[in-house]
């Protein structure tokens, strides 16, 4: 039996799950919102408000944990994009190893990438060579994959808290709005395309996979599904065009509004369209028409991994 956390920027996730066959087996997942990087770009700090919202989730997973008979300090947990960045995540880490007996391992990017990596290719059958992104609340993750191996890894400034606490002031978004995302979006990918035609690679046409929250959603619009079904989520595919398609509903639907097009759970209707943005610019920066939604990630890199988070 073994038990994964992820503390994102926005959201907290947590993956029991047993192995049979060297094949996961999930028994219990579960997501919740606890927007742990609002406001960070504001007050440069991991706010108390957000402190008591993680410090409510983790009772809450730790609880299912010793139920399923696995000892607090068994379960393997990390910390992304905002513990990266906050000047007190120690202080942050000393407070979960407090109230929940839980060693927080804050990890960089790129560990990100490679141990999100891991995850992907081990829920899907000879996935060799392949592109993919992982859309988060702080940061972006993009691997590249060549003979099962990753080729390149970048992981960008670029999430959908933080983007869109710094560029939507209207509701719906305002024509400048949209323009100002935009704008930021393909600066980005402009400087991430330098960097990967730099190390001399030229781009194929390879599928591109996608993970997390944005990915998931995105998929659960397309399906016109409020019921969150993993097996059915994993491994859609998810057209280009359809992307687009959801991306203009998004912005043009005020916030509130959003929580009526089915698919869009709460806590997540501020944030869909840059998700949205980042999705539709990545799908044409990598000239594809569209990406396999891939429901293992991080958590299932880090379980195949044997818990360890150094790559």
């Amino acid at each position: 039996m073994y038990a994964a956390i992820d503390i994102g920027t926005n959201t907290i996730r947590c993956l029991i799950t047993d192995s049979k066959n060297n094949i996961l087996n999930p028994l219990y997942v579960d997501m919740k919102v606890i927007r742990l990087g609002e406001n960070f770009k504001k007050n440069g700090i991991i706010t108390d408000a957000s402190i008591q919202r993680l410090k409510k989730a983790l009772r809450i997973y730790v609880k299912k944990i010793e139920e399923y008979g696995i000892k607090p300090d068994k379960a393997v947990i990390t910390g992304t994009s905002v513990l990266r960045e906050a000047p007190n995540a120690l202080d942050v880490k000393n407070i979960v190893y407090r109230e929940s007996g839980l060693k927080l391992n804050v990890i960089s990017g790129e560990k990100e990438a490679m141990i999100t990596l891991k995850g992907i290719s081990s829920c899907f059958n000879n996935l060799n060579e392949f592109y993919s992104i992982d859309i988060g609340g702080g940061s972006t993750e993009y691997v590249c994959v060549k003979n099962g191996l990753p080729l390149w890894k970048y992981s960008l400034n670029m999430g959908v808290v933080h983007l869109s606490e710094e560029f939507i002031e209207s509701d719906p978004l305002s024509p400048e709005d949209i323009r100002r995302l935009e704008r930021e979006i393909d600066l980005q990918l402009g400087l991430l395309k330098k960097e990967i035609l730099k190390s001399g690679y030229v781009f194929e046409p390879l599928n591109l996979f996608g993970t997390a929250g944005t990915a998931t959603t995105l998929a659960m619009v397309d399906l016109e599904t409020d019921d969150y079904d993993r097996n059915r989520i994993h491994g859609y595919f998810l057209k280009r065009d359809n992307v687009a398609g959801i991306y203009k509903r998004f912005i043009d639907n005020k916030v509130e509004d959003r929580l009526s097009i089915k698919g869009v759970e709460k806590g997540r209707e501020d944030l869909v369209p840059v998700g949205a943005a980042i999705m539709l610019k990545s799908l044409d920066f990598f000239g594809v028409s569209g990406l396999t939604v891939s429901e293992c990630g991080l958590m299932e890199g880090l379980i195949v991994n044997g818990g360890e988070i150094s790559l």
